[in-house]
């Protein structure tokens, strides 16, 4: 085992005492006083309800023809360069399904005009 001999070069600061001192307090253990983050009130809001978007859009609408073509896609491609992953921190990705379907379906709408 090695032995620990105190030093004979000068120090930085000399005039620092070193004395054993009580330790300070924990960041985790010293009371941190913090502003609350609070979401705001949007008093303009005019309803708060459940929605079934499903109930929605028409049985016979060009959107559901849309979720019925990319469901059957091999979307790989699209997603394996999405560098938002589980298990990590930052936010989640839109579905390559909804983008592509959202895609197909303003385009086809826009090209009619």
């Amino acid at each position: 085992m090695l032995e620990v001999v105190e030093s004979q070069q000068p120090t930085m600061w000399p005039e620092a005492d070193f004395a054993e001192r009580e330790p300070e307090p924990s960041p985790a253990n010293r009371p941190i006083k913090r502003e609350a983050r609070l979401k705001p009130v949007d008093r303009n809001q005019l309803l708060l309800r459940t929605v079934d978007v499903d109930k929605l859009v028409e049985r016979d609408h060009l959107v559901r023809a849309m979720r019925e073509l990319t469901g059957r896609l091999d979307l790989g491609d699209f997603t394996a360069n999405v560098e938002s992953v589980e298990g990590m921190a930052g936010r989640p990705a839109y579905a390559s399904r909804l983008l592509i379907s959202l895609w197909v379906c303003t385009s086809s709408i826009f090209s009619s005009w």
